[in-house]
């Protein structure tokens, strides 16, 4: 399955989505918003908590391309 379909499975399910960036984060996400290139999550939990705030709780968006991997959890 590709990272896309992982991501899109997530959005329209509402579960939650294991994310592995490509700078070593680790971040457990509950996907907000979906494009074509770019999506929008809320951190659930993280590998580096630090890179969160509470303004952070509307979302943070990334392009796929930073992508390493993406796991939908139950």
């Amino acid at each position: 399955m590709e990272l896309r379909d992982v991501v899109q499975a997530a959005f329209d399910s509402g579960r939650s989505v294991r994310l592995h960036l490509s700078d070593g984060e680790v971040v457990v996400a509950r996907v907000l918003w979906l494009e074509a290139d770019r999506f929008t999550y809320a951190a659930l939990t993280s590998s580096r908590p630090e890179r969160y705030a509470v303004c952070d709780s509307t979302g943070v968006t990334l392009t796929f391309e930073v992508l390493e991997r993406a796991q939908l959890l139950r």
